[in-house]
């Protein structure tokens, strides 16, 4: 539309410029003489000036012939050059549908032909040909061209994302983590990049880097506020595992204590400090931990530190220790866990009508395995061996109950802890009702821990997870 207005533009003014000309001719009549090389000429003024127009016209016209003559051969030049570029966009196109694909013949193919067209274009036939030679196995190829990405500033970030998948691919954590940590700094605020690096410091067992990045991570939305506080949770225990193992007692209380403030309700923590405090003599500052971590969630991993922390069990001490477990059920008498804790120590020290109670206020509360066959050990001592029956009949049919599995796989596990092997996950293992066909590992068995020293090793010593 514009070329077009420009082109009428000019005409009209040529058309003014004649019109003015003639115009001019007639109100100023005359003639004009002209002798040379023995010629005399004389002509009207107004065909004088209209042959001068005529010849600017003409000149103009040879102008352009000339000008569209001499550049012919650049814009014939022009038309092949963006012909080839169309050519070798179409086969980048082409090339990275096959990689999508995972078709390594083709992909390599129209790498070569994209090569073929665009010899100076540094960027794209890179990335084509590195993905290429991933797809045919051809690592070496792919690295030297992510590595040609890399030296090119606009494709630089290119470069390093395949250098860090590849690194990731072979395993190389102490690579990935050093080009992932180069891709953030190219992109800090990138949510990907910045669970990319959390993930590698953590296989890295760097835990107080990871702490930092998670920060950083959770300040621009990559992980939500709840994901946040279970990742900072499962870092502080694996601090405090770390600083176990290393004998920094101190250090491990500190990272501990920092968890249960986060969070009293998880468990874990609670029984890790409850019985760092009791292997060194703090058995008041431990009933203190068990007691918030019971009144925010009652867990059956407390009881055994609760019980090391109960009077001595004999028979003159029956009712004492009762009364030590009642406090467990004044602090959430709502659960089964409370009745369940208190119904167990009732009948340790023989108290059977407390038994019953507990055990019928545990079953209206929330009715469970443990619950039943806790019954039927009350009716066998009681001489019941019917009754007994039946509650182990009701065992096998109630709701299983909850237990530690990892969410990825369905692994049950005896204990908590940071890393979930063998697989390697972090921060995968929940509280939470069993999935049957992952529990069962290949010969039909299920998979279960190695004791954890913080929960079965003696009072007196402490050592590792």
């Amino acid at each position: 539309m514009i070329r077009t207005l420009w082109i009428l533009t000019k005409i009209a003014v040529l058309v003014a410029a004649g019109w003015w000309v003639a115009h001019w001719a007639m109100n100023n009549p005359g003639t004009v003489q002209i002798s040379w090389l023995g010629y005399d000429i004389e002509a009207h003024v107004g065909l004088v000036l209209l042959a001068g127009f005529v010849v600017i016209l003409a000149a103009l016209v040879v102008y352009r012939i000339w000008l569209a003559l001499v550049s012919l051969p650049m814009m014939w030049g022009k038309k092949r050059a963006d012909k080839r570029r169309d050519r070798g966009m179409r086969a980048l196109v082409l090339g990275l549908s096959a990689v999508a694909a995972g078709d390594a013949r083709v992909a390599g193919y129209q790498a070569s032909r994209m090569r073929k067209f665009l010899p100076k274009d540094g960027g794209l036939p890179h990335l084509l040909e590195a993905q290429a030679a991933r797809l045919q196995g051809n690592d070496l190829v792919a690295r030297a061209h992510f590595d040609a990405l890399m030296r090119d500033k606009d494709t630089a970030f290119l470069g390093v994302r395949g250098l860090m998948q590849d690194a990731m691919d072979h395993a190389d954590v102490d690579a990935a983590l050093v080009l992932a940590r180069k891709a953030q700094d190219m992109h800090p605020k990138q949510k990907w990049i910045l669970r990319t690096v959390f993930g590698l410091e953590v296989q890295k067992h760097d835990w107080a880097t990871a702490e930092k990045t998670l920060k950083s991570a959770e300040r621009v939305g990559a992980f939500t506020p709840e994901e946040a506080q279970s990742n900072r949770l499962a870092l502080l225990m694996a601090q405090a595992d770390q600083d176990l193992r290393a004998g920094l007692q101190a250090q491990a209380l500190h990272h501990l204590r920092d968890a249960i403030q986060i969070s009293a309700a998880f468990v874990p923590a609670a029984v890790r400090l409850a019985r760092l405090c009791i292997d060194l003599q703090k058995k008041r500052e431990a009933a203190r931990i068990i007691e918030r971590a019971w009144r925010a969630n009652p867990h059956p991993d407390l009881i055994p530190l609760w019980d090391a922390l109960a009077p001595e069990n004999k028979a003159s001490d029956a009712m004492v220790r009762m009364r030590w477990y009642e406090r467990l059920v004044a602090l959430r008498p709502d659960h089964a866990e409370s009745q369940l804790a208190a119904a167990r120590a009732a009948l340790e020290g023989g108290l059977w009508g407390e038994v019953r109670q507990y055990l019928v206020m545990a079953e209206t509360l929330h009715p469970s395995p443990r619950i039943y066959r806790l019954w039927a050990r009350l009716e066998e001592k009681t001489g019941h061996p019917e009754t007994a029956k039946r509650m182990l009949e009701k065992a096998a049919d109630a709701p299983a109950d909850p237990v530690w599995t990892c969410r990825q796989t369905g692994r049950i596990y005896e204990r908590w802890a940071p890393i979930a092997e063998p697989h390697g996950t972090f921060n995968t293992i929940v509280w939470d009702y069993p999935d049957a066909r992952k529990n069962l590992l290949s010969d039909g068995s299920i998979l279960h821990m190695q004791a954890d020293p913080l929960l079965s090793a003696p009072m007196r010593s402490l050592g590792g997870r």
